[in-house]
C-alpha cells in the first residue's frame, strides 16, 4: 500500500491554490480517510484571519475529494474523476479556523450507491472538534 502522506495532492485533487483547501492525505481506507490542512492568507474564502464558514463546507468538500482520488488513481489505476456536493446535511460549526491553525480532517464513508457516496466528515484542530457535517458528494 502507498505512504498517502509522500502523495503529490495534485494527483488527487483536482483544485489549485489559491482554492485548495487540503494539502496532504495522511491515511486512507475503503471506510475512513483523514486529512490534514492548514489555512493561510493566501487562501480564497478566508475572512478577518479566519477560514470562512463556506471555506470550512468547501475543506470538508475537497477532503472527501482526496478520498476519492486516491481510490480513482492508486485503487482503480484511473484518472482523477470531478466530483460535485450533492447535498450538506447537519453542518455545525463550533467556531472557525483560524490562519496558521493545522486542521485535521476525518471523512467517514456511510454509503456508495453508483457514483453517488454519502460521508460523515469532522474537522478538528488537536483535540478540539470545529465542524462536522455529512456531504453527499456526486461523481461525474
Amino acid at each position: 500500500m502507498t505512504d498517502t502522506r509522500s502523495i503529490d495532492i495534485n494527483s488527487i485533487v483536482l483544485q489549485q491554490p489559491p482554492f485548495r483547501f487540503v494539502h496532504r492525505l495522511d491515511s486512507f481506507s475503503q471506510e475512513e480517510s483523514v486529512v490534514s490542512f492548514t489555512p493561510g492568507e493566501g487562501n480564497l474564502l478566508m475572512e478577518e484571519g479566519c477560514l470562512s464558514a463556506a471555506g470550512v463546507i468547501e475543506h470538508m468538500a475537497q477532503a472527501n475529494a482526496a478520498r476519492m482520488g486516491y481510490y480513482c488513481v492508486y485503487i482503480l489505476k484511473a484518472p482523477v474523476d470531478i466530483g460535485y456536493i450533492g447535498q450538506v446535511k447537519d453542518f455545525t460549526l463550533h467556531r472557525l479556523p483560524r490562519a496558521g491553525e493545522r486542521l485535521t480532517t476525518t471523512v467517514t464513508l456511510k454509503y456508495e450507491v453508483f457514483k453517488v457516496s454519502l460521508c460523515d466528515v469532522v474537522v478538528r484542530s488537536g483535540e478540539e472538534v470545529l465542524a462536522r457535517a455529512t456531504l453527499k458528494t456526486a461523481i461525474k
